[in-house]
């Protein structure tokens, strides 16, 4: 049994602490630096199972040796991996869906709050100098919370974590997501919606809680804008690419977006000239929503038991392709 860890850099201190893990398994691993097909294809041999840091093109995949049972990323995300290739392979592939559910519901909701009350607006503003008289508002008019409905573009693990902490504050809660039973929208309290426009046209904030696919990619646009409510809050903790950059632009200089909430980009690290820097309305912070403590810890447990169960010749509960592979 033996895994290949792909970012042997990033391996040696992401894991540092925790190969104890293998060890116990009595499962042997290697470490590769990122190469090209045939490095990989020789570093791969008698190996069960990858664990990438990297993404891993078709050209890579195909590359492994047949050996390979499994891929397995280091995130909720595996729009890193061409996972039709690794399907015509016959190749699992993993993520840790499971993770940082807690961490990034939160900040989600910390944005939402932030938004909601201009919190940032009001601490640039009094750093600034700005604060003049005994009592001063700045930033765009706010109305109660209890008045509000918010849409969950998404409702997994992530979305309907976040609905529990929102619960407290009288918010309506509408929610698309066609995967999701209707179930789990009943024991919410949440009102499912059939369709993305119909989301649009109903929520005061819509928080985004999506994987991203071919057909999430730059799913908010100028036309999906266009149909929300005029001064929509908007929240993404999600992929960058899920939203059209420009597009928000756009509707935070119309005022159609009265605030945004942004976590993710598209290009990482945001360039300092981009004008979004420069938009008073919007909370930015570094892809950081997934980190605590705890939810570091979980990462790499979770990735290197995932490695094991392969190993073992055991289908991973996280193996997202099962359906593919004929294995569900």
């Amino acid at each position: 049994m033996r895994a290949l860890f792909y970012g042997s850099m990033y391996a040696q201190v992401f894991f540092k602490g925790h190969f104890h893990i293998l060890d116990e398994a009595g499962v042997q691993y290697d470490l590769v630096d990122p190469g090209t097909p045939e490095a990989l294809a020789e570093a791969s041999k008698d190996h069960d199972v990858i664990v990438t840091f990297f993404p891993l093109t078709e050209t890579l995949i195909n590359s492994l040796s047949d050996s390979i049972k499994a891929i397995v990323v280091t995130s909720i995300g595996y729009d890193n991996i061409d996972v039709e290739a690794a399907n015509k392979r016959g190749i699992m592939v993993c993520n840790i869906p499971d993770y940082c559910i807690e961490e990034v519901a939160l900040h989600s909701v910390t944005l939402i709050l932030s938004a909601l009350r201009n919190i940032c607006q009001y601490d640039r503003t009094i750093r600034g100098g700005g604060w003049k008289d005994r009592s001063m508002l700045c930033g765009r008019e706010h109305h109660r919370m209890s008045t509000l409905t918010m849409g969950f573009m998404g409702f997994g693990r992530i979305g309907q974590m976040a609905c529990k902490q929102m619960s407290g504050f009288g918010v309506k809660f509408v929610a698309y997501d066609p995967w999701v039973p209707d179930s789990v929208f009943e024991s919410m309290g949440v009102q499912r919606v059939q369709t993305k426009d119909e989301l649009y046209a109903v929520s005061d904030i819509i928080g985004i809680y999506l994987i991203l696919t071919d057909e999430t990619y730059h799913l908010i646009n100028a036309d999906a804008i266009s149909k929300m409510k005029d001064d929509v809050i908007l929240v993404n903790t999600a992929r960058g690419a899920i939203i059209d950059l420009d597009a928000v632009k756009e509707g935070l200089k119309s005022g159609k977006i009265g605030a945004a909430g942004l976590d993710t980009w598209e290009k990482e690290p945001i360039p300092l000239d981009d004008p979004i820097l420069k938009e008073d309305n919007v909370t930015i912070t570094s892809h950081s929503a997934y980190f605590s403590i705890e939810a570091a810890i979980d990462l790499r447990v979770k990735c290197l038991k995932t490695a094991v169960n392969v190993c073992k010749g055991e289908v991973p509960y996280n193996c997202i392709n099962k359906k593919q592979l004929g294995l569900s």
